[in-house]
């Protein structure tokens, strides 16, 4: 009996320091790492913020209304997978090209980082997309050619939006007759909160 109970001992000590190995040692190294990853990005994050308040200041903007677009931007982006550096960014840009701040600001942001979500880009990189179109206040086949790149079926949502056979929303583009408000009308209406489930959902 001695000499099983030993054996057992022997077989434990074995698996455990097996274990150790393949599991413990590797996992204290992937913290080790993710911990240093997460300090660079804290640290790139921060320094995004501190840009986009400066951007903000120099765009005209006092305390007050610069505090206002930041909460916008954290309202946008809160139980998302994207980042304030991000949408602080994103929110001056949209400012400059005439959102107004406050709500208005918050709904452009939310649907950004939805189409952002959706298409598995940055918010940073959808919302240059978006700004320009805003800034122009027109759709044109250039900017909807970006955003079908990025995996958005927007010829099919404007088809609908418009009433028309997708094959003709290209031919609308390139007469400049679809506006910004129509392409962003279809992304709520077929998107609207993306980012917040896949943030609820996702690993990320």
């Amino acid at each position: 009996f001695g000499k099983k109970i030993s054996s057992i001992g022997k077989g434990i000590s074995s698996v455990g320091s097996t274990l150790t190995n393949k599991i413990t040692k590797p996992a204290v190294a992937a913290t080790s790492a993710l911990a240093g990853i997460t300090l660079v990005k804290g640290f790139n994050r921060l320094v995004g913020i501190d840009d986009a308040r400066a951007k903000l200041t120099a765009l005209g903007h006092d305390a007050e209304s610069v505090e206002t677009i930041m909460n916008s931007a954290l309202e946008s982006v809160k139980g998302t997978a994207f980042g304030l550096d991000e949408a602080a960014t994103t929110a001056a840009n949209a400012v400059a090209a005439g959102i107004k701040p406050g709500q208005e600001l918050t709904d452009y942001l939310k649907m950004t980082a939805d189409a952002a979500a959706i298409a598995g880009t940055s918010m940073a990189e959808m919302g240059s997309i978006i700004n320009k179109v805003q800034t122009g206040q027109t759709v044109y086949t250039e900017d909807l050619e970006q955003l079908a790149d990025r995996g958005l079926p927007v010829y099919q949502w404007l088809a609908e939006e418009a009433g028309v056979a997708a094959s003709e929303v290209k031919q609308l583009a390139s007469d400049g007759q679809i506006s910004s408000e129509m392409l962003y009308n279809a992304i709520e209406k077929n998107i609207g909160g993306a980012a917040q489930i896949m943030g609820e959902t996702s690993f990320s």
